[in-house]
């Protein structure tokens, strides 16, 4: 009788067994027998090194390949008993400390065993968290290759397995107990084939049992049959591999700048933000002040929010599946931790497990391997890029084939410098050919190079622009936190609850700040400022958030990252140089003329005025965004990425300009005369009072209270070495500022004394 008749012989009697049947429906050892004592050879005869060990959430531990700098230990919680994990599912939930031998993990609960009636398991359903509706075709997974399918590895296995005398598959239990200590001698002596092979995919799962069970295999010199076994399920072997790798990388999270042991588990600070189907240039029109701000034309509709992981599962135009996804987004939104978020997912099988490789690319990697061809005037092929970056794809010769469901994830677009010229560059289909990177990525995107894969580009708007509308099937686009999810990720970051919600309603306190916490970036920079004030002073918190200090932390540091990922500076010593300074100053007059004006959006002829560039704005600056366009042939329009912004950067403008040349722009007839020693700010804040009092309620309520708290010392003194020098005299005269605003307070209207009274405190030499 041949392996498969074999094995469907005894899966189909499974069903009858009086014993519990196990997960994969094989036979169960009905007596256990003592352990055998010769295990101690088995350990040592071991000479390659182990492989990242994955979990399946029967709670196997994971063993990443890390540098003694990030390894760390994380705790799991126990899985209840009544919710039995699905196969196959890897969980990066366990890593430990302990490079030189695996801890002993818990029995699994016999008392509850898995009921099945037949070998092959049940489709696998989406994780929890998961916002799927039942019975939605669109938004179901499709099937499973069947070579990374569990039914095709199971008879895999036990095919060469059987193949093994019966001493060879008694070393082989020895060797499997003396790698895995919870495998027992006692469990395994007296089982055959079949049980065994069943044991090792329920407890490792489809993927790392079958790894298990080919190391095994070499280990005991068995080379031939470990190397048929791995090319019998080489999709299955990549994958695993892959996944490895994956999950490595994308686990862990760094904030800010990345520094050793300061990274976080993603699954821990991770709040999956709103993505619309709707691309209407994603910025927020509600004002914490204003309640008729000025408005961008459109905001997406509640019903066209969509999973992150379902960008996939979208239908293009005509309704067939879509092949290329892109993701836009304002500065600071969350594209590229959304794109972390989906790699991880699926590398743990916790969703679009259909698709069978998924391959990153990033565009900052992409850009560093252009510049570095083009010094050595070297070109590349498609196989050889892959092989650079994902060194399991040496063997993929399958990649060619329309069965082969693989993704190319390419984040970052704006990042890219090279000319991706779709109507020159000529077409290439032989992924073996060698060419300049510039014409590979422009036939990637076309499609002619493997044209039955996905692809999923990210970028700032500005810059996806240079890509064809026909090549793009879906856009999507990342709105950011609605009010819970806001309130969600800043309660969840913190074991504290207590330490939560006094930042939650500290931050709720500030309508201004609260309103900016729709983009994640601004809600992490809440998190870190007012952990530390919780945390370092006693009476923190008693008043409602002063403004002006963080809206100057968010200009510096979208500059910084603008100098880190465009100029190519190490985020630790970065330096701001004089065009950083005009570029600054030309920003901030456009914006005082739109805030004159009372509008919210620009276009190409107002940066033209100012001799601004186009990517400098609406790419690299990390304030600004350019809106999508109805009609191509229509003017580019951009704004800043939230009106707030515009206010700040006008009231930025109007006292660099005094700080620097000691010139009132409010005022064009007024200059400081060169005799004095000291600057005198209340002429400055004279006119700008006479305008905020002049003009309708709210239009320049937020430019008022920023300028006051530009002038405050310990505000001044962020920005010193970098718009202006460390040793430029400090400025005088705040004394009667402040004496003139409350003068000018107590004669306004009750409308305008609330205002007034937080420039006042913007102006205290308090700490926040």
């Amino acid at each position: 009788m041949d392996s498969d008749s074999e094995v469907e012989r005894i899966l189909q009697g499974s069903r009858n067994q009086e014993r519990p049947p196990s997960s994969y429906g094989s036979m169960k050892s009905d007596e256990e027998e003592e352990e055998d004592e010769n295990i101690t050879e088995a350990q040592s005869s071991f000479g390659k090194p182990e492989l990242p060990t994955f979990t399946t959430h029967t709670g196997v531990q994971l063993f990443p390949n890390v540098d003694t700098e990030t390894v760390f230990t994380e705790i799991t919680q126990q899985q209840s008993v009544s919710k039995q994990p699905r196969e196959g599912v890897f969980d990066s939930e366990r890593y430990v400390e302990e490079e030189e031998e695996e801890e002993e993990e818990e029995e699994r609960d016999e008392s509850s065993p898995i009921q099945v009636d037949s070998p092959e398991p049940s489709p696998p359903v989406e994780h929890e968290d998961q916002s799927q509706e039942e019975g939605d075709d669109e938004q179901q997974p499709g099937p499973l290759h069947p070579e990374i399918d569990l039914p095709y590895i199971f008879k895999s296995m036990q095919s060469s397995l059987t193949s093994l005398e019966g001493h060879e598959l008694d070393l082989f239990k020895r060797y499997l107990c003396g790698r895995h200590p919870s495998f027992t001698m006692a469990d395994l002596k007296e089982g055959d084939t079949l049980d065994l092979v069943d044991k090792m995919l329920e407890r490792f799962g489809k993927l790392q049992g079958l790894r298990e069970a080919i190391r095994m295999l070499e280990s005991m010199k068995k080379s031939e049959l470990a190397q048929e076994l791995e090319n019998k399920c080489k999709r299955a072997v990549i994958q695993y591999e892959l996944k490895c790798g994956l999950i490595r990388r994308h686990n862990c999270i760094f904030e800010g700048v990345p520094r050793a042991g300061q990274h976080l588990y993603l699954k821990y600070v991770y709040v999956e933000p709103q993505i619309s189907t709707q691309g209407h240039g994603g910025v927020n029109p509600l004002h914490g002040i204003r309640s008729d701000p000025p408005k961008p034309p459109q905001v997406a509709s509640p019903d066209s929010m969509i999973g992150g992981n379902n960008i996939f599962r979208l239908r293009s135009i005509n309704g067939s599946p879509v092949r290329c996804v892109l993701t836009t987004g304002v500065p600071g939104i969350g594209n590229s931790v959304a794109v972390q978020k989906f790699m991880l997912d699926w590398a743990e099988e916790r969703a679009n497990f259909d698709i069978q490789f998924v391959f990153p690319f990033p565009f900052r990697e992409m850009q560093s391997l252009r510049e570095r061809n083009r010094v050595e005037k070297k070109d590349i092929s498609m196989l050889e890029l892959l092989q650079t970056y994902h060194n399991e794809t040496r063997s993929m010769d399958f990649l060619e084939q329309p069965d082969c469901k693989v993704l190319f994830v390419m984040d970052g677009i704006d990042i890219y410098k090279g000319n991706l010229d779709f109507k020159n560059t000529p077409v290439v289909t032989d992924i073996k050919a060698v060419i300049p990177l510039d014409s590979l990525l422009v036939n990637l995107i076309r499609g002619a190079l493997l044209p039955h894969a996905l692809l999923w580009l990210t970028g700032r708007r500005a810059a996806t622009t240079q890509i064809p509308p026909e090549y793009i099937h879906r856009v999507a686009e990342i709105q950011g936190y609605s009010d819970e999810q806001k309130d969600d990720y800043l309660t969840m970051r913190y074991s504290d609850k207590s330490l939560a919600d006094k930042i939650l309603r500290h931050t709720k306190n500030s309508p201004t700040i609260y309103t900016l916490c729709h983009i994640p970036f601004c809600c992490w920079m809440v998190a870190m400022v007012y952990e530390r004030g919780f945390r370092n002073h006693d009476n923190y918190g008693d008043e409602p958030p002063k403004i002006t200090s963080f809206f100057i932390h968010y200009m510096i540091i979208q500059n910084n990252r603008k100098l880190e990922k465009y100029c190519g500076q190490n985020p630790n010593s970065q330096k701001w140089t004089e065009m950083d300074q005009v570029f600054m100053l030309k920003l901030g007059h456009l914006a005082l003329k739109l805030l004159d004006n009372n509008r919210s959006v620009f276009y190409e002829e107002d940066l033209n005025e100012y001799k601004l560039p186009v990517s400098e704005v609406a790419c690299f600056s990390g304030l600004c965004t350019e809106l999508p366009r109805a009609n191509p042939k229509d003017k580019r329009v951009f704004c800043f990425t939230h009106l707030s912004f515009l206010e700040f950067m006008a009231a930025h403008y109007v006292w660099l300009t005094f700080r620097l040349e000691e010139r009132n722009v409010l005022d064009q007839s007024y200059r400081v005369p060169k005799l004095f020693k000291e600057h005198s700010l209340v002429d400055l804040y004279r006119k700008a009072i006479d305008r905020y009092l002049s003009a309708p309620v709210g239009q320049y309520d937020l430019f008022l209270r920023f300028l006051c708290g530009l002038s405050m010392t310990l505000n001044d003194g962020l920005l010193r070495g970098m718009l202006f020098p460390h040793n430029a005299p400090p400025l005088k005269g705040l004394e009667d500022v402040v004496r003139l605003l409350t003068k000018r307070k107590d004669s306004a209207g009750q409308e305008r004394q609330a205002n007034l009274s937080e420039c006042l405190r913007e102006l205290k030499e308090s700490e926040d």
